[in-house]
């Protein structure tokens, strides 16, 4: 688990979002078991991780995440493996229920 207490949202559109996780950086083992915790999401369409910036670009399909089952996966993701970063309000900019 990564140490994600400065987790932030840089950018947000419906359908794309862009993470910023310092703690990513130089860090490839972490940034992989965190691509494949993202791809595993129902919704979850790409997904760009550079631990050069600690940048994580998710492009989503926003009518799949808004399921039940999508979202509390995601939520598990964030919870598990950003726990600086308040998944329900995540989930909320992101329309899931």
């Amino acid at each position: 688990m990564l140490s994600a207490d400065d987790v932030q949202i840089a950018h947000f559109l419906p359908g794309r979002v862009r993470l910023k996780v310092p703690a990513l950086r130089g860090r490839a083992a972490e940034a992989e078991v965190l691509g494949s915790a993202f791809r595993s999401i129902p919704g979850v369409k790409s997904l760009e991780i550079s631990t050069v910036t600690g940048s994580v670009l998710i492009i989503y399909d926003v009518s799949a995440l808004a399921g039940q089952d999508a979202s509390r996966q995601l939520k598990t993701v964030l919870q598990d493996h950003l726990p600086g970063l308040d998944a329900d309000r995540v989930l909320k900019w992101l329309g899931a229920p």
